[in-house]
């Protein structure tokens, strides 16, 4: 049985996306690609750290690698989080 977590968005998550459209996602409103992957990581991954997380933070919209675009695939960064404390941060795979 899945679970949903409430997903917030960072601005600049918020401007990475703008210039996404749905042919980016297989035909998918970006947003909700990125919010589905973020509930999806949640779902598979609720041991250790995440078992106390009750809402995400998208910090930045997919994106292949930091300085290099060679070193990791196409993620989502998400913050994951218990109230206001910060419990870990996760790349989310898009699989792009």
């Amino acid at each position: 049985m899945s679970s949903i977590i409430p997903v917030a968005w960072a601005q600049t998550a918020l401007n990475d996306i703008s210039t996404m459209t749905a042919n980016d996602f297989g035909g998918v409103d970006p947003k909700k690609f990125h919010e589905a992957k973020v509930e999806e990581y949640y779902n598979n991954n609720k041991t250790g750290s995440l078992a106390t997380v009750n809402k995400a933070r998208v910090r930045r919209g997919a994106h292949s690698g930091g300085s290099n675009p060679n070193f990791e695939k196409d993620h989502i960064t998400v913050s994951y989080r218990n109230g206001s404390k910060e419990v870990t941060t996760a790349h989310v795979y898009t699989g792009r």
